[in-house]
């Protein structure tokens, strides 16, 4: 019989270090939303979104990950960056 703590441990840790870094990346994307509310840029930027969702889908290539998966994941973080944004 396999032992699968180890992986399950390890797989806890991932999570919680996604968590992390997610929490980082909407503090940045708070300090973002303040510079663009001080310089007058639009919260949204749709020819930004497309470079990054073509680079996400490379990526996820390269690491045997659904394209499609990605995308849906990245719609989701952008959404809440957005809503990071406007509530400032």
């Amino acid at each position: 019989m396999h032992n699968l703590s180890p992986l399950r441990r390890q797989i806890k840790e991932i999570d919680e270090s996604l968590i992390t870094l997610m929490g980082e990346r909407m503090q940045l994307a708070h300090k973002l939303g303040k510079i663009k509310k001080e310089t007058g840029l639009p919260i949204k930027n749709v020819q930004i979104e497309k470079k990054l969702f073509s680079h996400w889908r490379s990526v996820a290539k390269k690491n045997k990950l659904s394209p499609e998966f990605i995308e849906k994941l990245w719609t989701l973080i952008l959404k809440e960056s957005i809503n990071t944004q406007k509530n400032l």
